[in-house]
């Protein structure tokens, strides 16, 4: 009569293989790597086991483990990685223990894309065997899906100066060489690009100083103020975009593209050819329209101290180019986009918007 049948028939029964095998050794107070909410203290006797014996057998133990883990695949990973840790944890004294522990800690960091965490752990692992080639081929592969290409092809020269007949370093080697191709074509587009890009920058600059236009602009349009206009290199003039503001009804237009050598009224004429939508009363109409501009000038203060800004508006002829307005001594670009108020000579509203700038 076999006696060991019926046990051995439960067991394989109960355990299964890979996950299941994993989640059933759990259920067991020895192979447990977390303790249930509630105290046990037999449990918790039972399970300080795992840790009784040399700390290389510990170590050890915990490594097999992890590898376990691993080889389950991606659903187990963490508790690789936390089996690798706990033998890392341990007082090992075996460098062989920890140089595995370490390289295998990093396979998994490796496949849940932790590049980081790979390269620390393959850091220390070379630090204990500079001829790990594993910790070499791991270095490699997160250094080059970090883009850091010229240390992986270094990473491969040190670990094919070790073992020149490695065709995994061999290939990644490869890998390397072509993606450095292909970023050192990008970086040099890039600095191309930037470089025509400051060019233009300067040039754009020397032509708003030519016309005596001046402009100002709050800290956080600085970087953007100029983008706003721009040179045609085949006429040489600036083209601008335009806000045409529009008070009596709190309307407004926006011309994208305004050449200064265009008039007013080249613009008025198109914009107005069919009344605005507005225009209850049809009163704007190139004809009958007003343009102005604001600005400022000190109005001094009885008594000292500092002056107080006071605006005034300048009214523009309509056959004025945009440039002889903008090179205007009065006129200042304010964050990169010139507006002009827009009124109706026919409108009673026109008195009234008037007066307050007398």
């Amino acid at each position: 009569m076999n006696m060991l049948g019926p046990q051995k028939a439960k067991i394989d029964g109960g355990f299964g293989e890979g996950a299941d095998l994993l989640k059933e050794m759990n259920k067991i107070p020895l192979f447990m790597t977390e303790l249930p909410e509630e105290e046990n203290d037999t449990l918790a006797a039972l399970q300080s086991l795992i840790y009784d014996g040399p700390p290389e057998e510990v170590a050890e133990n915990f490594k097999n483990q992890g590898n376990e883990c691993f080889k389950v695949g991606k659903s187990q990973y963490k508790d690789a990685i936390n089996f690798y840790t706990k033998a890392l944890q341990t007082d090992c004294k075996d460098n062989k223990i920890i140089e595995a522990c370490l390289t295998n800690r990093a396979a998994v960091n490796l496949e849940l894309e932790n590049y980081r965490k790979v390269l620390i752990d393959c850091s220390k692992a070379l630090k204990l065997n500079p001829n790990n080639i594993k910790a070499y081929y791991r270095s490699v592969k997160a250094l080059y899906a970090l883009d850091r290409i010229e240390e992986a092809i270094d990473c491969c020269e040190h670990g094919l100066a070790i073992q020149s007949n490695n065709i995994a370093l061999q290939n990644e080697k490869e890998k390397c060489l072509k993606k450095k191709e292909v970023l050192d074509k990008k970086r040099k587009e890039k600095e191309e690009r930037e470089r025509k890009e400051r060019e233009s920058e300067e040039e754009l600059k020397r032509a708003i100083k030519a016309r005596n236009i001046r402009m100002e602009y709050s800290s956080s349009k600085i970087q953007t103020s100029l983008k706003s206009v721009r040179l045609d290199k085949e006429t040489n003039n600036l083209i601008w975009p335009v806000f045409f503001l529009y008070p009596e009804y709190k309307e407004s237009d926006f011309i994208e593209s305004f050449n200064e050598e265009t008039t007013f009224l080249d613009h008025l004429k198109v914009m107005f050819e069919q009344y605005a939508p507005w225009d209850n009363e049809k009163k704007y109409t190139p004809p009958q329209l007003l343009v102005y501009f604001e600005y400022s000038l000190p109005k001094p203060v009885v008594g000292g101290g500092d002056a107080v800004p006071t605006t005034k508006l300048f009214k523009v002829g309509k056959n004025c180019t945009l440039k002889e307005v903008l090179s205007h001594s009065k006129y200042v670009i304010k964050d990169g986009i010139p507006n002009f108020i827009i009124l109706s000579e026919t409108s009673k509203f026109k008195e009234e918007y008037l007066t307050k700038f007398k």
